[in-house]
């Protein structure tokens, strides 16, 4: 389905943004949930474009689909498909009222000028019944460890995201820790997926979200969402929000990153 071909985007006025109470919340607590974000006729939409995306297995670039839990060149039914950068393919994403809205409540969140946020998309799904876990990390543990960030990000599920559709679960206060070391799920390069190494998850909560509401939170934050075990879809769209990053004087080490760069440029893109 290409651009021309998509019903027109539904017509909005719906304007969200950030309340002090949520501001103070995410300063403390690293997330944040916003009870409505965009319209169900906007929801409806995005899920046109979304499914056929996912059916024709097709990125925002070359290589941008692929299975965050498995090999990159894996054979069988995908378990944890993400595509990267959608918005290349549809660029209406961004005049969406869920792009606007989420851009403005970012703003808030990290007390920056809405203009000077870039933002970017992705969208993973947990097919119905066979959708793996996306294991405990944190969002910078994928991103160079020598410049330092302003970001956020934003996560709209399309179908209700419950406990057994694998909604997001978060660890108060982890932001304000360290990046930790990560490794790739079962130990393979090849494997774009991270995951923590021994996180103390005693403290953490979940956060079931229905369609069209959204939570936001910090690239330090530690979360995790379950497996799939519905007979439903669990479909969602995410945005990161960002500042022009800049350079850190001081760059950790992260050798996951140099492992899973020589996996990623040696797979095979079709």
């Amino acid at each position: 389905m290409s651009t021309t071909d998509l019903p027109p985007l539904p017509a909005a006025t719906l304007d969200v943004s950030a309340t002090p109470e949520q501001v103070a919340f995410f300063a403390e607590n690293g997330y944040v949930s916003i009870d409505r974000i965009t319209t169900d006729e906007e929801v409806e939409w995005l899920g046109l474009v979304y499914d056929q995306l996912f059916a024709d297995k097709r990125g925002g670039f070359d290589g941008g689909y692929f299975d965050l839990s498995r090999p990159y060149d894996a054979e069988g039914d995908d378990l944890l498909p993400q595509v990267l950068m959608p918005e290349y393919q549809h660029p209406q994403l961004r005049d969406t009222v869920y792009f606007r809205n989420a851009r403005r409540v970012a703003s808030a969140l990290l007390g920056a000028d809405e203009a000077q946020l870039h933002g970017w998309g992705h969208m993973i799904l947990k097919p119905a019944q066979r959708g793996h876990e996306t294991p405990w990390h944190q969002d910078e543990a994928y991103w160079p460890p020598d410049k330092s960030y302003t970001a956020v990000g934003a996560w709209m599920p399309l179908d209700d995201a419950t406990v057994e559709s694998g909604c997001l679960h978060f660890l108060p206060g982890s932001h304000r820790g360290p990046v930790l070391s990560h490794h790739h799920i079962g130990n393979d390069p090849a494997v774009h997926g991270l995951e923590a190494d021994d996180p103390d998850t005693s403290g953490a909560v979940a956060v079931p979200i229905p369609a069209g509401a959204a939570t936001f939170h910090h690239p330090r934050m530690i979360h995790y969402a379950g497996p799939n075990t519905t007979g439903g879809d669990r479909r969602a769209y995410a945005n990161e929000f960002q500042l022009a990053p800049i350079r850190s004087p001081r760059a950790d080490e992260r050798p996951w990153l140099d492992e899973g760069r020589k996996a990623w440029d040696a797979r095979t893109i079709t």
